[in-house]
């Protein structure tokens, strides 16, 4: 019906005529009866009217040019109005009535049947453009709003993305100033209802003032570059001190001129605590490294110093000013080992012997000893939980790191004060911010009312060699040894301090069901060997294996020496006799705990006795060996032998030398 023909030519049988003239040349038309009837056909649908103007002069046009107006955009429907064929130009009221119809073709009669077919084909042309232009229109609306719901829908999951990430997106018209922001922006910035007014010169306001030059810096330079990225502190509405990351690119007209600069922020705050936390441990891991190494090398050292000096005690003991002279030697060399100790333990590669521990009787057993060490001017209380569960750890290096503790704190509180230990028994789940194994914990802490720690020495406070105390009155290791032991007995070392307001150390530690115990074996006095035997000794040092071997000479055992595990392996292979094998860990080629799983491959049970600077170094060191850290006295060297030798039913058979 869109492209049928409407007739109104009410005269004679003008209509009929052309009615059948249009159907022989293919094009569908309609008659309409008058003006009514024919705005009712127009509204089915048209694709153009053929009229006599007597038609349209004689009845009521009202509905008929409201029809006209009231067309949509698209639509111009063409009428072909057949004139009255009169000679004379047409009166100015005739003129003004056609243009009412605003889409005309008018045709004077009489006219040739082919003029009137013509001017109609060309009507149903124009027309069918129309709709062709009011479908393609309807195509594009129906995609713009399809596009739009699309947009929508982007913009929704945009936000709802850019809100879990802890994102908040800006847009800065840079001709107007006009800014627009999530809620999430201005959260990050301290305000909880969002600011009626923003600009970038407010977001530089916000910059911690050291950094302020070169944020403006890099808003400047973002215009030229087309892209902002920075990373820099500000201070909240409320004075706060957070972390953020900006990132923006900048749009242009196409003359060049900046327009528009949009962006996200974020807050990663957390991300730096992390990072600076992730560095730390490292740091103090590699310094951990390095100390355990210098520690290891420095007990090679002091092993000669203490034996050789042990042995000159022995043989000069009638002269008495040797004997001072020695002695004095000998604790010089005693405070070195026990430095070593703190740097290994700082390291976590002390030689522990870690046991289960009653921590309240512990404590008990030295709280005179530390209200001693403190003096009169500072009240020590101790609070101890009840039915405490027993903690796996050295009792004797927890009572010098409870001693340095108590010591720290006295130096705190220089006008005397209050110490506090605390002892409690604490349930750790999987998800804790220390990054301890879930399970049961002893948790002791001493806590002092003394001047505290500012952030920057609170940093440090762990670090080996690191003290507020002044030059000679401290060596910095009481804090790491004290972290060492916690950390190589499966806990964990806490502090918490401000200026002013004293400071709180926790020491974080496994418990364990089994029944406690001293794990102490006393030396004896005299070192002497209690039965001859034939020692294989193998160290790489030439000046500690001297000194060992003197030691073992004086005791009254037989030695043969090697300089590697090589060495000492091909002399078992060929059969040398020997009752015990002594050998240092670590050895270029071959370690000597690999020296003994060696021999223990070959079924050969030789009693070995592992020396070495940090017992705990290797994974490869069998848990049944027996190990003697450096460095050592005559005393525990024999101690340690006869342990390997009693009872001899018991021991290795005796090998012997195939010549």
């Amino acid at each position: 019906m869109d492209y049928r023909v409407l007739i109104l030519a009410p005269r004679g049988r003008d209509a009929v005529v052309a009615q059948d003239l249009l159907r022989r040349s293919g094009i569908a038309a309609d008659i309409c009866a008058d003006l009514a009837s024919l705005v009712a056909a127009m509204r089915e649908g048209a694709g153009t009217v053929l009229i006599t103007e007597e038609a349209f002069a004689a009845g009521d046009r009202t509905d008929l040019i409201a029809f006209v107006a009231e067309q949509p955009k698209w639509s111009d429907l063409p009428f072909v109005v057949l004139g009255n064929g009169t000679k004379g130009p047409r009166s100015p009221v005739a003129t003004a009535r056609l243009s009412e119809l605003n889409n005309i073709v008018l045709l004077e009669r009489p006219l040739h049947a082919e003029a009137m077919v013509g001017a109609i084909e060309s009507a149903l042309k124009a027309r069918r453009r129309q709709y062709e232009l009011r479908d393609v229109a309807v195509t594009l609306e129906r995609a713009v709003v399809e596009r739009t719901q699309e947009l929508a829908t982007t913009r929704d999951g945009l936000e709802i993305a850019l809100e879990a990430a802890g994102m908040g997106s800006w847009d800065v018209d840079l001709r107007s100033g006009e800014t627009r922001r999530t809620h999430r922006h201005d959260e990050i910035f301290g305000y909880d209802v969002p600011e009626p007014h923003w600009s970038i010169d407010r977001f530089i306001a916000h910059v911690a003032p050291a950094e302020r030059p070169a944020v403006t810096a890099a808003f400047a330079e973002a215009i030229t570059s087309g892209a902002l990225d920075i990373e820099c502190s500000i201070q909240t509405k409320s004075g706060a001190t957070r972390w953020i990351v900006a990132k923006a690119r900048v749009r242009y007209d196409q003359d060049g001129t900046p327009t528009r600069m949009s962006g996200v922020v974020s807050d990663v705050t957390d991300r730096r605590e992390a990072d600076e936390k992730l560095a730390q441990a490292q740091k103090m891991d590699a310094i951990g490294q390095l100390t355990g190494g210098v520690a290891h090398d420095f007990n090679n050292l002091l092993t000669p110093i203490v034996g050789s000096l042990d042995l000159l005690r022995k043989r000069h003991g009638d002269d008495e000013r040797s004997q001072k002279l020695i002695s004095g030697a000998l604790q010089a060399a005693e405070r070195a080992a026990t430095l070593t100790q703190r740097l290994l333990a700082f390291a976590r590669r002390q030689s522990l012997q870690p046991q289960a521990v009653d921590i309240g009787g512990l404590i008990d057993g030295i709280a005179d000893l530390i209200r001693r060490s403190l003096g009169p001017t500072i009240t020590v209380t101790v609070n101890v939980a009840p039915d405490l569960p027993s903690a796996r750890v050295d009792p004797n290096q927890l009572e010098l790191a409870l001693l340095n503790l108590a010591i720290n704190a006295r130096d705190a509180m220089p006008g005397g004060g209050r110490l506090t230990i605390t002892i409690s028994n604490v349930l750790v789940d999987q998800r804790n911010l220390m990054e301890l194994q879930a399970g049961s914990y002893i948790r002791l802490a001493a806590s002092d009312t003394g001047i505290g720690m500012d952030r920057a020495t609170l940093a440090r406070a762990a670090e080996p060699f690191f003290s507020t105390k002044g030059v000679g009155k401290g060596t910095g290791l009481g804090l790491s040894m004290v972290h060492g032991l916690a950390a190589q007995s499966g806990g964990t070392l806490q502090i918490r301090s401000e200026p002013g307001k004293g400071t709180t150390i926790e020491i974080w530690l496994p418990t364990t069901d089994a029944k406690t115990g001293t794990g102490q074996t006393p030396a004896a006095d005299e070192p002497l060997a209690r039965r001859s035997a034939r020692i294989l000794l193998v160290d790489d040092e030439d000046i500690v294996r001297m000194a060992t071997a003197d030691m073992l000479r004086d005791i009254g055992y037989d030695v043969i020496e090697f300089g590697s595990a090589s060495q000492a392996l091909a002399a078992i292979r060929a059969g040398i006799e020997a009752d015990l094998l002594i050998t240092d860990y670590l050895m270029p080629g071959m370690t000597g705990a690999a020296l003994v799983k060696e021999l223990r491959a070959q079924a050969n049970r030789l009693p070995a006795l592992l020396i070495t600077g940090y017992a705990n170094a290797g994974a490869d060191v069998p848990s049944d060996l027996a190990l003697l850290s450096k460095p050592f006295k005559q005393v525990d060297l024999v101690h340690r032998i006869d342990e390997q030798l009693r009872p001899r039913s018991e021991r290795a058979p005796r090998l012997r030398a195939v010549e």
